[in-house]
């Protein structure tokens, strides 16, 4: 009789301890949830001369920024926030993180400029320049769309673009994105640690 009491109660108690442990956590983001889609993957050339593969980041989380040099706006609050990111990390996160950050301008941005740009502002990531040809499909696919507009400077043009800033997990899949190119560096440190941990 004392068995079956014990067994009637086990009954009843384990279901829910079970339904609690097979509930799947719910993962939020602070940026727009990608959830999980497909990404394009590129190769294009670093400031240093090398070829920059996507593919060969398999493994890390991948933070994608787009930029370029003779911005005076917008680029530098983006790629400051990214040094900002990038010295929140600890050291174990960042053996974990590729960032990168490609470029919108390809008719200016060689790669020793890219190379000069970064070492004048102490950004040690690899920013990555290729043809026209090659960007292009970068620029569509992450929904970048650059464009020219005349002005009065030397290269007589400067480049509209939108500042979308991407979080890839270790398979390369779009996790997370922030649209806005002054977005919060804590957020976004928040959400990239969400990947770590996750994907």
């Amino acid at each position: 009789m004392r068995f079956t009491a014990f067994f009637l109660a086990l009954v009843i108690v384990l279901p829910g301890c079970m339904s609690d442990d097979e509930e799947e956590e719910i993962i939020s983001y602070h940026g727009r949830d990608l959830d999980g889609s497909n990404t394009y993957r590129f190769t294009l050339e670093s400031a240093d001369g090398d070829l920059w593969s996507l593919d060969d980041q398999k493994g890390k989380v991948v933070i994608l920024v787009f930029m370029f040099t003779r911005c005076d706006e917008t680029c530098p609050v983006t790629s400051q926030n990214i040094k900002t990111i990038q010295d929140t990390l600890t050291e174990d996160e960042l053996e974990q993180i590729s960032i990168v950050s490609v470029t919108v301008d390809w008719r200016t941005d060689s790669p020793s400029k890219l190379q000069n740009w970064t070492e004048d502002r102490g950004y040690d990531w690899p920013h990555l320049t290729g043809s026209e040809e090659a960007l292009k499909m970068v620029y569509d696919t992450y929904g970048v769309g650059p464009f020219e507009q005349e002005d009065d400077s030397e290269e007589g043009y400067t480049v509209a673009h939108t500042s979308p800033t991407y979080i890839l997990d270790r398979a390369l899949k779009g996790r997370v994105v922030w649209s806005d190119y002054d977005f919060p560096t804590d957020l976004f440190v928040d959400d990239v640690r969400t990947v770590l941990k996750h994907y």
